[in-house]
């Protein structure tokens, strides 16, 4: 049962990445295997631990811990470093799919996919009791990590490839 978000958004991927396959659209393509990717990684029934959770504020709402205190001392563990780099690829994939955006976008861009990702975890918290945390640092982190790699991939286009157009 608390796999069934997670395979009814596997399927819904699926559809996409196959039907931008047959249009030859790769980087469309790329973006949802980046999204299928994010899923898989915050979405699973799954439950890593990467360090304590004394010291951090937590409550229980909607069958999952929720954390509304930002930047805890306690919560900047390595899973704070690993929600920034685990939204990197879809950054740089943000800039593959759109690369002329106004700089100002990209933040809100990091807090659409971390957003989106804890509405997820709320969700599947909510109709099948998947037991995820969901919390506000993720948002945070997710949101940096798009924000960079979004920035990486535009310098990568303009420095090493020599032009600012995107294929």
């Amino acid at each position: 049962m608390r796999w069934i978000p997670y395979v009814g958004v596997t399927a819904i991927l699926v559809g996409l990445v196959g039907h931008t396959w047959r249009r030859q659209q790769y980087a469309s393509m790329s973006w949802w295997l980046g999204w299928w990717l994010l899923a898989t990684l915050t979405w699973t029934p799954i439950t890593v631990t990467t360090g304590s959770v004394a010291g951090i504020t937590t409550h229980w709402w909607a069958n999952g811990v929720w954390v509304v205190r930002p930047l805890q001392k306690a919560s900047i563990d390595a899973s704070f470093w690993f929600n920034i780099v685990m939204t990197l690829p879809q950054g740089w994939l943000w800039y593959r799919r759109w690369p002329r955006l106004n700089r100002l976008i990209w933040p809100l861009l990091g807090v659409v996919t971390g957003g989106a990702l804890e509405t997820g975890q709320t969700l599947g918290n909510w109709l099948v009791g998947l037991g995820l945390w969901v919390d506000i640092n993720d948002i945070i982190t997710n949101a940096l990590g798009v924000v960079l790699g979004y920035g990486l991939a535009k310098i990568w286009q303009d420095k090493w490839r020599g032009d600012s157009s995107c294929s």
